[in-house]
Order: structure tokens, then sequence, then C-alpha cells
């Protein structure tokens, strides 16, 4: 049985070998970054000639971290799909398969090298798009930081909570069922979706077809019962938490950020996932 150490060693080396496999994304992140800097340069020159002090609503920290959380939500689960697929395109499964090493070892480091990757190329991309405003003072760098880093966060724990509960239904199973990256693709869909913004507007065009079809028009009544079941379900979304922190961090309110549902679950999740993962299933690079 493997010590931490060598455990931590195993883990590290994983990483490294993952992070120095990308470079591509890298240069093009960095290339993205820079047409994005200049295209947006004029539109934060402009807006730097009327000053004006800038402070937040739920109205403009909604569509900001919607964006962050939907670009981060993607390049993490186009990164960490990459990681876990390119075992056997490169060859090193057998590597991998005849060391002494079980699936927790495995997911951790394709976890930390996504996140590590995710966060060097979104932060190239974040500062290419807004770092003229920021030098303009136009936007306030500190804040917008805040919520990119939260959109990181909350992404990187709806990814972490679907690849270990891919585990664990692959130990009930006897074999897996559905891929970690595929499940945690899910999970990261799903806490977009499960936003309070998202449900709200599924919620409304659902309501709208069934009015046409009935023919009554879409009273403020139905409005509010969506609105209402929205904000219960959004609960269930990393990013419905993310974005209630940030508003009470900002003095947007100072409403509970629900945090009392949606991370006792997700910690529920890994640590059932991460004592069910000492058995490695060789169908899941393949699945």
């Amino acid at each position: 049985m493997k010590t931490l150490e060598e455990r931590l060693h195993l883990i590290q080396t994983m990483v490294e070998k993952d992070v120095k496999l990308r470079p591509w994304a890298l240069v093009a992140a960095t290339a993205i970054a820079g047409i994005s800097f200049f295209f947006m340069l004029p539109v934060a020159l402009s807006s730097a000639r009327f000053p004006f002090a800038w402070t937040w609503f739920d109205g403009t920290l909604r569509p900001f971290y919607g964006i962050y959380a939907a670009l981060t939500s993607l390049i993490l689960g186009l990164t960490f799909a990459t990681f876990h697929a390119g075992e056997i395109r490169r060859g090193t499964i057998r590597s991998i398969i005849l060391y002494p090493v079980d699936m927790n070892d495995i997911t951790i480091a394709k976890l930390l090298s996504s996140l590590v990757v995710t966060t060097i190329v979104s932060t190239i991309l974040f500062i290419g798009v807004f770092g003229s405003f920021f030098f303009l003072g136009v936007f306030p760098a500190g804040d917008f930081l805040a919520i990119h880093a939260t959109a990181l966060a909350m992404s990187f724990m709806a990814l972490a909570v679907g690849v270990f509960l891919a585990q664990g239904l692959a130990h009930l199973a006897g074999r897996m069922l559905v891929s970690p990256a595929a499940l945690g693709a899910i999970f990261l869909l799903l806490a977009i979706v499960f936003t309070e913004t998202a449900l709200t507007f599924i919620g409304t065009q659902i309501a709208s077809l069934s009015a046409e079809t009935r023919g009554r028009p879409l009273t403020f009544e139905d409005l509010a019962v969506i609105q209402s079941i929205a904000r219960d379900l959004s609960v269930l979304s990393p990013h419905h938490v993310g974005g209630r922190i940030l508003g009470i961090a900002f003095g947007i309110t100072r409403m509970w950020a629900d945090i009392h549902v949606v991370v006792p679950l997700a910690a529920l999740v890994v640590a059932a996932g991460y004592a069910f993962g000492r058995k490695l299933y060789l169908d899941i690079f393949i699945r």
C-alpha cells in the first residue's frame, strides 16, 4: 500500500505531465486575448471619457457572473475530457495501469490538471477582454477578479461532484456506467441551468407555450409562481451560491448565501466517491 508521500508524488507527476503537454492552449489563449484587447480598447477609451463611480446592482452582477460561469465551465469540461481521454491516445495508459494506482489518484490528478490549465487560460482571456477597462479605471479590477475566481471555484465544485459521483456509481454497478468526463460535463451544465436566471427563463418559455396552446395570455401571477419555483430550485446550483456570495460582498443583498444545501451535498458526494474509488476500472478510459 502506497504512503501519502508516494501518492502525492504520483499525483504531482501526472499533473506536471498533463500541464506540460498543453502549450498550444496557452498560445491560443494568448493570441485570442491579444486580439480581444485591441478590439475592446476603443470601447474602453470611449467609456473612459465619461468617468463615473462604479456601483454594483443585481442587473449588472448577473450577466457578468453568467459570462464567467459559462466560460470557466466550458474550459474546465473540455480540459478534463481531454486529459482523461488523452492517456489512451498517448499510449501512457499502460504505464499508469502497471503502477500501483487507484482511481482516486487518477481522478485527483486529472481534476488538478484541469484546474491549473483552466485557471491559466481563463485568466489570460480575462485580462485580454477586460484589461483595457481595468487599465483605464472603467471597471473595478478587484471586483471582477473576485467574480472570475468565484465562478471558477463553483465550476470546479460542479465538475468534482460529477466526477466522483461517476466513481460511486461504478462501485455500485461493478463497472463504469458513465465516464467521469461525461458526468462532470452534465453537472457543469446543470450548475448553470439551475441558476435562478436560467430556470426563470426556461420556465417562462414553457409557460408561454402552454398559455398559447390554451389560448390565454401569461399573467403576472404565473410569472410570480415561476420565479418562486426557480428561486427554490436554484439552491441546488453552485453558481447560485457563488452569485449570492458576491452579492453580499458587493453590498447588493443581505440575504443568506444558501450554502446549507449545495455545499453539504457536494461534500457528501465527493467523500462517498472518494471512499469508493479504491479500485481502478479499466473501462474508465474508454467509456
